[in-house]
């Protein structure tokens, strides 16, 4: 064999090579991403506001340092590998209704770069109905804990990364969600930023989840 038809077969073989890499890399992600897709999920949150009172026998209403907190119960979802997107419309049912939760992941899964919640709940604390909303930027992976792995930002700096929420809170037959008992005013300006605060998003996998 001559030494140039020795030179194009090692090239076809190093072509053919790179291409079964890229092919590798593309299902695997380079050994970054996770071989299966979350099936379900999760968010906490504890964020400090200020919670307006409705005060309904000795009005103007009036306000005092809280809270925003809840969990978003996400039963079974779907994950778009397109658009690296989990949904999880809804857990309605019981005590739940007008629920969603959304995660898109950015392409190296080491953040969730938008997130969007939404969970109406009856009979919280055996009174009150509770409507929460939270929507949000860039929460960076934390660990991950047998088939979970777990995205989490805390300390003040969390209230950055709010970008819409709501909160009312009344007990049906004397108030009610045009006329809430407690509620927030003007979306992330009510957030006051406290050590405290966190955002905590959990998704479920098949499997034993991976480290991004």
């Amino acid at each position: 064999m001559s030494k140039r038809m020795l030179l194009i077969g090692l090239l076809v073989v190093g072509v053919a090579l790179l291409s079964s890499c890229e092919i590798l890399d593309a299902i695997t992600g380079g050994g970054t991403i996770s071989a299966a897709y979350p099936i379900s999920g999760r968010m906490k949150m504890n964020l400090a506001a200020t919670v307006w009172q409705h005060n309904e026998f000795t009005p103007p209403d009036s306000s005092s340092a809280g809270a925003v907190a809840t969990t978003f119960w996400s039963g079974t979802g779907h994950y778009n590998e397109e658009i690296d997107l989990f949904s999880a419309y809804s857990w309605n049912g019981g005590d739940f209704s007008n629920t969603w939760f959304t995660a898109t992941l950015s392409e190296d899964e080491k953040t969730i770069t938008e997130f969007h919640a939404m969970q109406t709940q009856a009979n919280a604390w055996w009174a009150y109905t509770q409507v929460h909303k939270l929507d949000g930027v860039n929460v960076p992976f934390s660990h991950v804990d047998g088939n979970s792995r777990y995205y989490r930002i805390e300390g003040t700096a969390a209230r950055a990364n709010v970008t819409e929420v709501e909160f009312k809170m009344w007990t049906p037959g004397v108030g009610s969600d045009s006329n809430p008992q407690e509620y927030i005013l003007g979306g992330p300006a009510a957030l006051t930023g406290g050590t405290g605060d966190y955002i905590e998003i959990r998704l479920d996998y098949p499997t034993t989840a991976v480290a991004p």
